[in-house]
This record gives C-alpha cells, structure tokens and sequence, in this order.
C-alpha cells in the first residue's frame, strides 16, 4: 500500500535544470546546441514524445535537421548538469516516433518521474507561449523569439515580451476534522476536488482565496495559510496552494461556479486514498489538489 504520508515531490515542480539565463546569446546558443552532449526533447501539437522507459524521447539537435519544425524553432530549456537541454516542436511526428507515442502530459503525468515532469512541463508552457501570443502587446508588431525561446521581441517597435504565468488560488477550507470540496459544471459524477480561482489584479493571495470560497460555496473563512505551489503548463497557471479554516459551515453553492460542494471527515478521505472507500472520486496525484488532501491528511494524522 502507498504510503499518503510520505513526503512526495509537487508534480511538474521538480526542475533541476540550470536555466544559464546568463548564457543565452546567439553565440553561446550556437555552441550549446552543437555540443556532443546536447539533447533535445519533442512536442507534437502539445503533446510530448515518449521514448523507452516511458520517459520523453531524447536526441541529439542535429537529428532535426532537414525536417518541418514549427514557430520558434529550438527552444533551449537549460543544462542539466553540463547537458544542454532543447525542445522542438515537430510537424511530422512519424520521421520520429509513431504518433500515439506522442502523448498528454494530463493523461500519463501522474506515472513520469517528476525531472522529466517538470521538464515536459517547462517545454509544453514556452511553446503554449509562442502559439498563442504571436504579436506585440505594445504596437500589435510581429515577434521573434530571443534569448532560446524565453524572450519575444517585436520586429517594428522593439519591445520586449516575457512568458505570461497565469496565478491561481487553490485551497482547502477545513473544519476540524473535516473538509470541504466542489465539482465543476461537466465534471464527471463523483469527482471532486478543491476550490480554485484566478488572483485579480491588486489582490493579496489571501484575499483571493477568501474571495473565491465565498463567492462559490458562501462561506466565511479565516487564517489562510501557504502551502505549496505547483507549476500547471495548461497552459501556464502557477498553483498556489493554501489552506483556510472556516468561520461558517452552511453551504450556498454558486451554480455558475459548482455543481455539488459537499463536506467530507478525515476518515472518508483516508479512505479514498487508501483505495477502501468511494466517498467522492479522488483528483489524480499529478494535481495540487491531490497533494493538498494528501497533506492535510498528513497534517491531522
């Protein structure tokens, strides 16, 4: 049986790359890709190439050259150790891996070491990234990738553009030995999990999470506490995990935000972590919400 009250690493958090920030010009760029120890990991439409060992295929950044790559080109995601590491994004994922090796790090995140989590991650939300914003915030300009894919510059007026993370309160309200939790419209029945919501500008963490509790579920909390955080590249959320306790425990779910919001004891929840029970559906262990129950489990043990 797994242990629930090991220390466990926050899924997509344990990044052990040197991202050499101060390595990145065109020159030191050009020398990093040419080593012999380079490497470089694949994204097909999102999804990331898995090799043998179901770890993310890796190859040398030569390999690539003469295929269809898309916009920007090699990103060079840091060094491990002395090995640089670059990501491309492919066109044609058959000149490499056959297609279904190309897979969605929500669907076999939860069996990849966390390294190669974290750094499919990094790969996935830089390209995200470059898909997404193609033009100058400032005068609606062309951008071109900088600095290895972590910087855009605008082609007509010069400014410079950094990657956009995303912060989201996520949090467990607790009373006593219990614990609330929600499911979203669409969710499937059964699934639950903790409440969440984007921080608004001007607005403390703590003021966010009491904000969202009340706002969807009507409660009054107090004494909101950091927890953890977690990177999400879907496609760039930093979740900051918090814990609160409440001050009132009658539940008015906001039905735009909820579709169910129940409170559930510790020994419900220890039950479903320890696969005997099935009181809700347990969120999947490469979310933050996972390791917020796990660790208030630990918590009240």
């Amino acid at each position: 049986m797994t242990d629930i009250y090991a220390d466990t690493p926050i899924p997509f958090s344990g990044d052990i790359l040197d991202y050499a920030e101060n390595e990145r010009s065109p020159e030191q760029l050009q020398a990093l890709i040419g080593k012999t120890s380079a490497r470089a990991v694949l994204l097909f439409k999102g999804r990331i190439g898995i090799g043998d060992g179901g770890r993310p295929h890796r190859l040398h950044p030569s390999d690539l050259i003469g295929h269809d790559l898309m916009a920007p080109g090699p990103i060079f995601l840091g060094l491990e150790g002395e090995r640089p590491i670059f990501a491309f994004s492919i066109a044609k994922p058959e000149s490499f891996l056959p297609e279904e090796n190309f897979v969605s790090l929500r669907g076999i995140g939860g069996n990849m070491r966390p390294t190669d989590l974290a750094l499919a991650g990094r790969a996935k939300s830089l390209f995200a990234w470059h898909h997404l914003e193609k033009h100058c915030v400032t005068c609606g300009g062309q951008t071109v990738a900088r600095d290895g894919g972590v910087k855009q510059k605008c082609t007509g007026c010069g400014a410079e553009s950094f990657p956009r993370v995303n912060p989201v309160a996520i949090m467990l309200v607790t009373d006593g030995d219990r614990v609330l939790l929600g499911r979203g419209p669409g969710w499937p029945e059964g699934f639950m999990s903790a409440l969440a919501g984007f921080i608004s500008p001007g607005e403390s963490l703590e003021g966010a999470a009491e904000r969202e509790v009340t706002e969807e579920v009507g409660l009054k909390t107090k004494n909101p506490r950091y927890v953890f955080s977690q990177p999400w590249p879907f496609p760039a959320q930093l979740m900051i995990g918090l814990m609160l306790e409440a001050v009132t425990t009658d539940i008015t779910i906001d039905p735009k935000e909820l579709e169910d919001a129940r409170w559930f004891t510790r020994d419900e929840v220890l039950a479903v972590f320890e696969k005997r029970g099935q009181a809700f559906m347990c969120p999947p262990r490469q979310t933050i919400a996972h390791q917020l129950l796990r660790h208030w489990l630990a918590e009240t043990a």
